[in-house]
C-alpha cells in the first residue's frame, strides 16, 4: 500500500513542482520588467618607489621604500520603474600588498598602506551606498556619496554620510546637504563633527560658476584637547568654521582653457594646545598661540590656463596658501609628487602636501608649474612638467625645484595604464606628508625626494 502510494504522487509532485518554477519565472519577469540594473568593475594597481635620504636613519632603516598596491571595488546600480535608484559600490580591497599573512586585514590609520586616505576601515567596507528619489523635477539622496568640488581645490574623491537635495532653477542648479563627518563616541557631543553647505552652479557668458558656502556646526567651542583631561574624546577641530569656495572656468576665444578659484576659511571656535604642557593655574592643556584650526581667516587660491598647439597641449598654474589655507590633497598640481592624491584613490607616488596647514599662522606655501603634453597617438600621451615649490613657515622659508615626467597609454575603452616620475629638490623648511601608501615623511633638507610608479588601471 505504501508502496502504491508512493508511485501515485509522483505526477502530482511533477506538476506542483512545475508550477512553482513557472511562476518564480513570472515573478521574476515582472521584477525585470520593473527593475533597472547597471553593474561595474573598478581595478587599479600600482607599483612604486620612492626615496627620502633621512639625516640619521637607524641601523635596519633604508631610506628607500618600495611596493605594490592594488584597489577593488564592484559597483551595483538599481533603478525602479518609479524613478528612485540606489547607488551602491563596495570596496573589496584597497591596500599595500603586505604578503601572504596580509589580506583583509583592518586598515587602521591613513598612514597605514591604505589607497582611502580619510575614511578608514576594513578592506571589504562601504564605499559608496545611497537612495536617489526624484520628486517634482528634484533630486533627493540620502547614504554615503561621493565628494568633489572647485576643480579638486576644496575635495577631490571623497566620501561623505550626506543627506543633500538637487534643484534645478532658473539661474542654476542650487545644492543643499548635510554631512556628519565624526560621531565617535555617544553622550559626547565634543567629538562631533557636523556640517551644513549650500552651492550653486550655474553658466554665465559660456563660464562654468560655482559658489558653495560650508559651515561646520558649532558644537563646542574651547581647546581641542581639554576634554582630554576628563577621560573625554579631543574636539572635532572644525567646530563653528565658515568656509567659501568659488570657481569660474571656461574658455577665452576658444583658444585659451582658463580657472581660478580659492578657498576662504574663518571663525574657527577650537584652539590648538599643548598636550605635554598643563597649565597649574587653570589645570588645562597649555594654549598655542598659532591660530591654528582656522580660528582667524585663511585663504587659498589657483589660477589655470592651457591652450592646445597641434598635438601639443601648454599648461600653467600659479596655487598659493597664506596662513595654512586649505588645499585637498587630491588637487592636480601638475606634478605627481606635489598632491595630486585624491581622498579615496591615494597615489603613491604623492610626497608634498599642500594646503594641509589647518589656519595654521604665517605658514605660506606656493606653487608656479608649468606642464607640456604631446598626444603622439590618440592612445598614447607624453607630459613634462617644472615647477617652483616655496615654503615659509613664519621664521624660515625655503624653495624646491619640482620635475615630473609622465607618459598615460589607453589600452582600450576600459584599460589605461601609465608610468609617473617626479622630483622634489631639498627644502629646509617643508615636511613630506602626502603619500598614504609608501612610507616616506619627516624632513627632506639635505637630499632631494623621489618617487616612480607605474599604474594599471581597469573601469567597466
Amino acid at each position: 500500500m505504501a508502496q502504491q502510494s508512493k508511485i501515485t504522487s509522483r505526477p502530482l509532485t511533477k506538476a506542483l513542482g512545475t508550477a512553482s518554477i513557472l511562476s518564480m519565472a513570472i515573478a521574476g519577469a515582472n521584477v525585470a520588467n520593473a527593475l533597472e540594473t547597471d553593474f561595474g568593475v573598478e581595478y587599479e594597481a600600482t607599483a612604486f618607489a620612492v626615496e627620502n635620504e633621512a639625516e640619521n636613519p637607524g641601523e635596519y632603516q633604508s631610506d628607500t621604500d618600495d611596493g605594490f598596491a592594488h584597489l577593488i571595488r564592484l559597483k551595483g546600480n538599481f533603478k525602479h520603474e518609479s524613478g528612485v535608484s540606489l547607488i551602491t559600490s563596495i570596496e573589496l580591497a584597497g591596500d599595500r600588498w603586505t604578503g601572504d599573512g596580509g589580506r583583509n586585514t583592518p586598515v587602521g590609520s591613513a598612514n597605514n598602506g591604505a589607497y582611502n586616505t580619510g575614511n578608514v576601515g576594513d578592506n571589504v567596507r562601504l564605499d559608496l551606498g545611497y537612495v536617489q528619489i526624484p520628486l517634482g523635477g528634484n533630486i533627493f539622496r540620502v547614504g554615503r556619496q561621493s565628494a568633489s568640488w572647485n576643480n579638486c581645490f576644496l575635495v577631490c574623491d571623497d566620501r561623505r554620510d550626506r543627506i543633500s537635495g538637487i534643484f534645478p532653477t532658473e539661474i542654476g542648479t542650487a545644492v543643499v546637504l548635510y554631512d556628519r563627518r565624526q560621531d565617535t563616541s555617544p553622550l559626547q557631543n565634543q567629538d562631533d563633527g557636523d556640517m551644513v553647505a549650500a552651492g550653486l552652479i550655474t553658466r554665465a557668458a559660456d563660464m562654468n560658476i560655482g559658489l558653495l558656502w560650508v559651515h561646520w556646526l558649532k558644537d563646542y567651542e574651547g581647546g581641542v584637547a581639554s576634554p582630554v583631561l576628563d577621560g573625554a574624546d579631543a574636539a572635532y577641530v572644525l567646530d563653528d568654521v565658515h568656509l567659501f569656495s568659488p570657481y569660474v572656468s571656461g574658455n577665452l576665444g576658444g583658444v585659451v582653457d582658463f580657472a581660478v578659484g580659492f578657498n576662504y576659511v574663518f571663525n574657527g571656535g577650537v584652539e590648538a594646545q599643548d598636550t605635554s604642557t598643563v597649565n597649574p593655574a587653570t589645570g588645562d592643556f597649555v594654549y598655542l598661540n598659532n591660530d591654528q584650526y582656522f580660528t582667524e581667516s585663511n585663504l587659498s587660491q589657483y589660477v589655470r590656463v592651457g591652450s592646445s598647439v597641434g598635438m601639443a597641449e601648454l599648461d600653467f598654474q600659479y596655487v598659493g596658501s597664506q596662513d595654512g589655507g586649505l588645499i585637498s590633497s587630491g588637487f592636480d598640481s601638475y606634478a605627481s609628487v606635489v598632491n595630486t592624491n585624491p581622498e579615496s584613490t591615494a597615489s603613491a607616488a604623492s610626497l608634498y602636501r599642500m594646503g594641509g596647514g589647518l589656519g595654521l599662522k604665517d605658514f605660506d606655501e606656493q606653487l608656479l608649474i608649468g606642464r607640456v603634453g604631446l598626444n603622439l597617438t590618440p592612445q598614447f600621451k607624453l607630459q613634462a612638467a617644472i615647477g617652483h615649490l616655496t615654503v615659509d613657515d613664519g621664521n624660515d622659508d625655503d624653495s624646491s625645484m619640482v620635475y615630473d615626467l609622465q607618459a598615460h597609454y589607453q589600452v582600450n575603452d576600459a584599460v589605461k595604464t601609465s608610468l609617473t616620475a617626479g622630483l622634489l629638490t631639498n627644502n629646509d623648511v617643508g615636511g613630506l606628508s602626502g603619500n598614504s601608501l609608501s612610507n616616506v615623511d619627516g624632513d627632506w633638507d639635505e637630499n632631494d625626494a623621489m618617487a616612480v610608479t607605474a599604474n594599471l588601471s581597469i573601469d567597466f
